[in-house]
């Protein structure tokens, strides 16, 4: 397809809802233009649906990613990878609440789930090696675990059928203020072999 026609076909896409996606998701997505802000209800639909949350997309890689495990009412639990340095990945378990129409860091103490990789060669890291980066861990800690609490929602900003991808805004808060300098695009993978194509970015 011709660039001029590709971005034709795009800007159709997103402003009619008509995607090939599960109808759960096109529910979610069809009444949206691009810019409004995303219920909280179709979040969730989007965070069960989605095969992985890639931020900050560039050139197949991620600056960290989000995969969905348990998704309700009253929030979600979820697993986040990674780059901890230019040598280790790691991914973690944590749980977060919604709170009105945004979803909000619960406080959760995640280090003791993590676990991590070597990035030259993916070759896990455990015993002293993990007991000490989880350590590591605690002492980078700005605010404590237990004090976390910065929020997020998300404007829709379009879909791709071609690719199989949603692109979101997030945006944060901090104390409840808007921090537009933390905004960042996320897109949704729903196509599972993609998702797993994706590295993480250091």
């Amino acid at each position: 397809m011709k660039p001029w026609l590709a971005a034709i076909a795009f800007t159709l896409v997103s402003a009619t809802g008509a995607h090939a996606f599960q109808p759960s998701v096109d529910a979610a997505i069809g009444k949206y233009k691009s810019g409004k802000l995303v219920d909280f209800r179709d979040v969730g639909t989007l965070m069960r649906e989605a095969a992985k949350w890639c931020y900050a997309y560039e050139d197949q890689t991620c600056a960290w990613t989000d995969v969905y495990f348990d998704v309700d009412e009253e929030g979600a639990v979820f697993e986040i990878n990674n780059a901890w340095d230019a040598e280790r990945n790691v991914g973690f378990t944590d749980i977060a609440v919604f709170e009105g129409n945004r979803i909000c860091q619960s406080g959760y103490d995640w280090v003791p789930t993590v676990w991590a990789e070597r990035r030259d060669d993916d070759s896990v890291i455990s015993g002293r090696d993990l007991h000490d980066l989880k350590q590591e861990i605690y002492a980078n800690r700005v605010v404590p675990l237990n004090e976390a609490d910065d929020c997020f929602d998300y404007l829709y900003l379009g879909a791709d059928t071609d690719s199989e991808t949603i692109t979101l805004l997030q945006r944060q808060y901090v104390d409840g203020v808007h921090e537009p300098t933390s905004d960042v695009e996320v897109s949704l993978y729903f196509n599972a072999e993609d998702a797993a194509s994706l590295s993480l970015r250091w």
